[in-house]
């Protein structure tokens, strides 16, 4: 399959950022979304909602914690869809890129490639209403400090222990995102301010994935 001779000349590291992608021919087509599975310099390896033909080339914009990536690209191939409900896997290679763009990605693969699997959380405050899953009373409101495809860091009026699972809503420009996660950490009490949030860590155990573009849309800046 041609990723793997892409793989033998560049390394590829399993980083997760929200990508957005526009076709180059016969016509520029309307922007479409998705998530990488993996990343090198040379290509990735993407997921997207529709199966892209090979030899398409793409206007590429990958979404990373230090500000957006612009890549022109050609799709290499186009996989099945997930058994499990989820995107198509396509390889992509990169074709040109600016040297300050460059630059930029070398940086994110250095800074992100030695982790076992990086969802890079990328800065973003929303409003959030919060429901411990099974808990009668009123939803807690509180407020997004990052997002990844994996989980967020969550602001909370009062701490909620550590693997209590919640029903989240994300308050986006888009419209409300619904989804299930369960708080890994909170922010010990000696470390907080009083009457300020208490920061929480929750990762995310049921997101569809038509919540999983409609997040990778939020996300990603305008291309």
């Amino acid at each position: 399959m041609p990723e793997a001779s892409d793989r033998r000349q560049f390394a590829r590291y399993l980083i997760q950022l929200p990508l957005l992608h526009k076709a180059g021919r016969p016509a520029p087509l309307k922007v479409g979304v998705g998530w990488t599975k993996n990343l090198s310099v040379g290509g990735a390896c993407v997921e997207l909602a529709e199966r892209l033909q090979a030899e398409t080339p793409l206007r590429t914009r990958l979404q990373t914690d230090q500000g957006a990536i612009d890549v022109e690209a050609h799709v290499v191939w186009a996989g099945d869809p997930a058994p499990t409900g989820g995107g198509i896997l396509h390889g992509v290679t990169f074709a040109e890129i600016a040297p300050e763009q460059l630059q930029a990605l070398q940086a994110l693969l250095l800074s992100k490639g030695e982790m076992r699997q990086a969802g890079v959380r990328l800065p973003l405050e929303l409003s959030v209403t919060c429901q411990p899953k099974g808990q009668a009373g009123p939803p807690l409101q509180g407020q997004t400090g990052n997002l990844s495809r994996g989980g967020l860091l969550l602001r909370l009026p009062q701490a909620l222990a550590p693997e209590t699972v919640v029903e989240l809503t994300l308050h986006t420009p888009y419209g409300p995102l619904t989804a299930e996660g369960a708080v890994v950490w909170v922010q010990p009490p000696d470390q907080g301010t009083p009457g300020e949030p208490i920061r929480h860590g929750v990762r995310f155990t049921a997101l569809g994935w038509s919540t999983t573009l409609s997040l990778g849309l939020v996300l990603a800046e305008p291309l």
